[in-house]
This record gives C-alpha cells, sequence and structure tokens, in this order.
C-alpha cells in the first residue's frame, strides 16, 4: 500500500520541518495532506534529499509516484 502525503510529511519530521526545509509556509504543507493530489510533483527531489539526509529510506521517487498514481480528481474527492 502506498504511503500517504501525511504519513510521508510525518516521516520527515513533520510540517514545521517539511516547511523549513522546503522554503515553504506551514499552511502550504499542511495542505498536502488533504489535498487530491498529495505532494506537488515539484517537491519530489527536495523531499528524497530530505529524507536522505534524515537516513530515512521510506520516502524514495518511486513512493511519491505511488501516491501521484493513487490520487483521486478533485471532482471526485469531494463527492
Amino acid at each position: 500500500m502506498a504511503l500517504t502525503a501525511d504519513e510521508i510529511i510525518e516521516l520527515l519530521g513533520g510540517t514545521s520541518t517539511v516547511a523549513e526545509a522546503l522554503g515553504q509556509a506551514t499552511s502550504t504543507v499542511s495542505g498536502w495532506k488533504s489535498r487530491p493530489g498529495g505532494i506537488p510533483a515539484p517537491h519530489w527531489a527536495a523531499l528524497v534529499k530530505l529524507a536522505a539526509a534524515q537516513g530515512c529510506k521510506k520516502v524514495t521517487l518511486e513512493a511519491l509516484a505511488e501516491l501521484a498514481a493513487a490520487r483521486r480528481p478533485f471532482a471526485e474527492a469531494r463527492a
């Protein structure tokens, strides 16, 4: 089963840690947890780099791609 955006963010230290590492507002990163599209692709490389620096082997490009593949269209998610 694919990791959720929430699980990925928590594995990397939580919303504040990820936001600071990516130069994003905490509200932006928090929003990814409930966003149907999950974590935006432009941030994947930075997340994988952060995971490697922390020794977190679960957060990979493959894990992020699985999350994206499992996402539902926004209209469907709101139904």
